[in-house]
């Protein structure tokens, strides 16, 4: 009988998202190799693979990269200049240079504007003089720092005048950053985009999300919006014309019954997870098959809805799983911090109105 080399699949980092792809890899048949500090990282124990290192330094990505035969990562923050300069042979998907571009806001948002996706208006700071520039073009305006900033940090407000003083100090680092209109929004949703290597592309449903501190607490489908379906081919015809390959999630606001790009993450995301148990293959499993070169189908739905809630740690207490009725995802942290993301749960019914509800009392039960 003959053997079958199996392909080696290099993650780069360790976190939650990074555990959910190996555990995916396995079912594919893949070896999922993970490069990060420490064998306790959640990805490092859902694979006998791990690599010790830095997913940031030259030296390590360089050793990691000949032991595999693929690369993804589960951050836009990669050294993306780095990766771009790995031998040719090795596969790295999405391609380094479109995370150069996706993992900057700026260019980010001149992407979008060139393929005429909306979203709201913005302008670069840098100086005291772009913050009076912003205010004038702008009114009310968010300032995010260009690179770096997720889940609120690198993120802050001007609602008055009176508060760019305050934001003066923040351009004191030198750092570049990007003053986007306030938008008054109904709600918040998103879009899980994916395109394979063969030119498949489609999207997951449409799901409405809501952060608390700027973080994702829980997310409900599938939403209705007649918009979606020329929204999907302007954003699925600009990942043709740059040959993206893997999951992307995008946040949106809906505004007057539109849909606005928010931001994007060339990436799985958190509005995504919803997938694992209401979807016949999850955001996880195409992500890796979109790089890997397998034939696509848009997966359909387990369920008339579902609901997904975060399991954000609380200081002090931890969380009692058996509590949970849903499908419980948990992350193998080994530190509960306050606002970090521990696990999260899935439910499935008919009515997401009566699933959020009992996910929210559930959680509210299990802390202990």
């Amino acid at each position: 009988m003959a053997n079958t080399k199996a392909l080696k699949i290099g993650l780069l980092g360790g976190g939650q998202l990074a555990r959910m792809l190996a555990l995916e890899a396995h079912r594919l048949g893949v070896l999922p190799y993970v490069l990060s500090p420490h064998s306790t990282d959640p990805a490092a124990q859902a694979t006998q693979f791990w690599i010790q290192g830095d997913p940031h330094n030259a030296s390590d990505i360089k050793k990691f990269s000949e032991q595999v035969d693929v690369l993804t990562f589960e951050s836009e923050f990669v050294n993306a200049e780095l990766l771009g300069q790995l031998p040719v042979q090795l596969e790295v998907f999405p391609a380094p240079k479109l995370m150069a571009l996706f993992q900057k806001r700026l260019s980010q948002k001149e992407t979008l504007t060139l393929h005429q996706i909306p979203t709201a208006p913005f302008l670069e700071v840098k100086t005291a003089a772009d913050l009076e520039l912003a205010w004038k073009t702008l009114g009310p305006f968010v300032l995010k720092a260009n690179f770096g900033g997720y889940d609120g940090n690198g993120t802050h407000y001007a609602h008055k005048k009176s508060d760019l003083a305050g934001l003066r100090e923040k351009l004191r680092s030198g750092e570049s950053f990007l003053a986007e209109k306030k938008i008054r929004f109904q709600k918040e949703l998103a879009l899980i985009f994916v395109r394979g290597k063969n030119g498949e592309c489609f999207h997951l449903p449409l799901v409405e999300t809501q952060q608390v501190n700027s973080r994702c607490d829980w997310v409900l489908g599938p939403v209705k919006n007649r918009h979606v379906t020329s929204f999907a081919k302007k954003f699925s015809l600009m990942l043709k014309k740059l040959n993206y390959v893997g999951v992307m999630g995008v946040e949106l606001f809906l505004v007057d019954g539109k849909l606005l790009v928010n931001e994007i993450a060339p990436r799985v995301h958190n509005s995504g997870h919803f997938s694992q148990d209401a979807m016949t293959i999850s955001q996880f499993a195409l992500h890796l098959m979109a790089g890997l070169g397998h034939p696509l189908v848009p997966p359909e739905l387990n369920a008339k809805n579902f609901v997904m809630t975060n399991l954000l740690g609380e200081e002090k207490k931890t969380f009692d799983l058996g509590q949970f009725s849903g499908a419980v995802h948990w992350y193998g942290k080994t530190e509960i911090r306050k606002g970090r993301k521990m696990g999260h749960v899935n439910y499935l019914g008919a009515s997401s109105q009566a699933l959020l509800k009992k996910s929210l009392s559930e959680r509210k039960r299990s802390l202990r």
